[in-house]
């Protein structure tokens, strides 16, 4: 991914990244666990090989998120919700730790998955608390 940013294919930086240990892989086709993130990754310019990959890795009939892809899909392949956004990045931020910052854990999901339930913020899942701060 020289020359292009990590948020150019941010499932796949993610996952070759950070989060490896999450990477379910088949081929050059990576995705996190199901009860994780329903994120998967294709590389920059998938061949067929990795349309394969990616349909025995996620399921017959199954949706499969691709962060990032902008390229075209297989003929035999359905395209049921396209989502446009606009990534902010502040490479210039002081970050700086909040001394009333409570950190999270495990014991919180309950409540984490009560609030997301409330403000549909996007996925949250049993296990994505463990993808970390």
């Amino acid at each position: 991914m020289s020359g292009r940013h990590v948020l150019d294919n941010p499932a796949l930086a993610s996952l070759t990244g950070p989060h490896a240990r999450f990477a379910e892989r088949r081929g050059r086709v990576l995705r996190y666990p199901v009860d994780v993130s329903p994120w998967t990754a294709l590389p920059d310019e998938p061949d067929a090989g990795d349309w394969a990959d990616l349909a025995a890795l996620a399921g017959l009939g199954s949706e499969v998120p691709l962060p990032g892809h902008r390229g075209p899909v297989p003929d035999d392949w359905e395209i049921t919700e396209r989502i446009e956004g606009v990534q902010f990045v502040d490479d210039g931020l002081a970050a700086a730790p909040d001394p009333e910052a409570v950190r999270l854990g495990p014991a919180d999901v309950p409540e984490m998955t009560e609030l997301v339930a409330r403000t549909r913020p996007g996925p949250f899942l049993p296990r994505t608390v463990e993808l970390g701060t």
